[in-house]
């Protein structure tokens, strides 16, 4: 009797050394992955910044040179949208009226038809559901001038953006994005995205140039500098657009397929006010509804002649705008988002002015912005840093007002099943649990956002990598990876 519980002792004494291991080694977990990354000889010329906080206990669960600013790339726009929920309401819309001067009489419009907007990113976009195609938008204008009993139109068609600065695009930006859709600027009026195809014949000739055949849609005035050759026929799109805002002088250079067919660049509208207003134009023409003067457009704010509205087009709620920019990371709703923050709290649809209120909006919420520089809503400024731990902590405060924020949790992209995370951590641990944010750059990655462990603890986390050596798909591998630990351990 005494050996079988001497033995049954030794027994319980092993299973609990080997329960202590073994939690030892998931506490630890992350800290060997950390180490690990930290020592990559890939890393060795990069800057890394890595912070997680326990959101409960308001303590630092793991750091690594979580003071370090550095560029963040795309995971700024949590920033942005998170404080645009908090500022604006999840349930604010942006409107888009239209409106004329002068007087109708017997159908004729004496006077300037008007499309004025307040910075909705979402007008007529080829990619946000649930709201109007262009094409669909166009109509319901269409209809509702015609419902108004204009017949003609004595007078021009306005784009009026004088809602936001005429300053489009953020200073610090550069020339080899500007132009490119993804580094497309902010209006008052937005139109489609403020994006266009460039439409080439391609042709079959390796060395050769593919003929410029035409837009979609047609963006007036612009005239084409085509400096695009022929590539390999698998090479894909690697032609850059480069114009300076409101300009008509377009660059196009780089590389298309070789072949048969057509192929199309995305590029940046460099007048989104003229583009819809040019759009109504030719609309109201195939409609029947005589226009005596071309499109033409509105910038600065002036004092407005008295206008009538006959029509308000509303926008979705910030809440849906908010989660289609975090899951496709869109650059030009961001700082459409800042500008209308710079509007509502400084008086001023600027980005300067956007800026400072979000500024001000965290510091009022007791963090210290030292080492917090912020240059752009995006994170398409390369000029912009920023440290870990204050990513984590403004999204911890961001996880636990929901009241202020709405569920800003569910707006991210989620590991294995949406948006830029779509691809990451599938069949681990991080599976449908991670929820962050992307950014990346050239010889940038980042995350930022939510993790539970383990022992069910939920953190926020950041994640910023500069300057690594390894190619961008084998830095995305490495940060899930890191990723995957975090939810591994306890």
């Amino acid at each position: 009797m005494t050996t079988f519980l001497s033995s049954f002792a030794r027994m319980l004494f092993l299973i609990a050394v080997l329960a202590i291991a073994n939690t030892a080694t998931a506490q630890n977990k992350l800290e060997n992955a950390l180490n690990s990354f930290i020592n990559d000889p890939e890393l060795t010329y990069a800057s890394v910044s890595f912070c997680a906080i326990d959101i409960k206990n308001n303590q630092i669960f793991a750091e690594r040179f979580a003071n370090k600013a550095l560029i963040p790339a795309s995971s700024m726009k949590v920033v942005t949208t998170g404080t645009a929920l908090a500022i604006l309401g999840k349930n604010y819309t942006f409107k888009t009226y239209l409106e004329y001067s002068g007087s109708i009489s017997n159908g004729t419009l004496n006077g300037n038809l008007y499309i004025r907007g307040t910075g909705d990113p979402s007008l007529a976009s080829p990619k946000m559901q649930g709201v109007p195609s262009k094409q669909q938008l166009l109509q319901i204008w269409a209809a509702a001038i015609s419902k108004a009993g204009i017949k003609k139109i004595n007078g021009a068609v306005i784009g009026d953006g004088s809602y936001f600065e005429d300053e489009s695009i953020p200073p610090s930006w550069q020339w080899g994005d500007i132009g490119n859709h993804y580094g497309a600027g902010v209006s008052g009026l937005n139109f489609h995205d403020n994006l266009y195809f460039i439409k080439f014949e391609k042709n079959k000739s390796y060395g050769a140039t593919p003929k410029i055949a035409d837009t979609d849609p047609i963006v007036p005035q612009l005239k084409f500098d085509n400096e695009v050759t022929s590539a390999g026929s698998k090479t894909g799109d690697n032609a850059y657009v480069y114009v300076a805002p409101y300009g008509t002088e377009v660059i196009v250079r780089g590389t298309i397929p070789k072949g048969t067919g057509s192929f199309s660049v995305k590029g940046a509208v460099p007048d989104p006010e003229l583009l819809a207003a040019d759009q109504l134009y030719r609309t109201l023409l195939s409609a029947g509804i005589t226009v005596s003067r071309p499109a033409t457009t509105i910038r600065l704010f002036l004092k407005k002649e008295s206008r009538k509205v006959i029509h308000t087009h509303t926008s979705p709620s910030l809440l849906d705008i908010c989660k289609h920019t975090n899951e496709e990371s869109r650059n030009m709703y961001c700082e459409a988002l800042i500008k209308a923050m710079g509007k509502k709290v400084k008086g001023l649809g600027t980005t300067d002015d956007g800026i400072a209120a979000v500024m001000d909006f965290w510091r009022g919420r007791g963090l210290d912005m030292k080492g917090f520089f912020m240059l752009d809503g995006s994170g398409l400024s390369a000029r912009s840093g920023v440290s870990t731990k204050i990513m984590a902590q403004i999204m911890r405060k961001m996880y636990v007002d929901k009241t202020t924020f709405g569920d800003f949790y569910n707006q991210l992209a989620i590991a294995g099943v949406s948006g830029t995370l779509k691809n990451v951590g599938r069949n681990s641990a991080a599976d449908n649990n991670v929820h962050a944010k992307s950014g990346s750059m050239n010889r940038i990655r980042s995350y930022t956002g939510y993790v539970t462990t383990k022992s069910g603890k939920m953190l926020s986390f950041s994640i910023i990598i500069n300057n690594y050596s390894c190619s961008g798909w084998a830095m995305k591998k490495k940060l899930e990876q890191l990723m995957i630990a975090m939810a591994e351990t306890y």
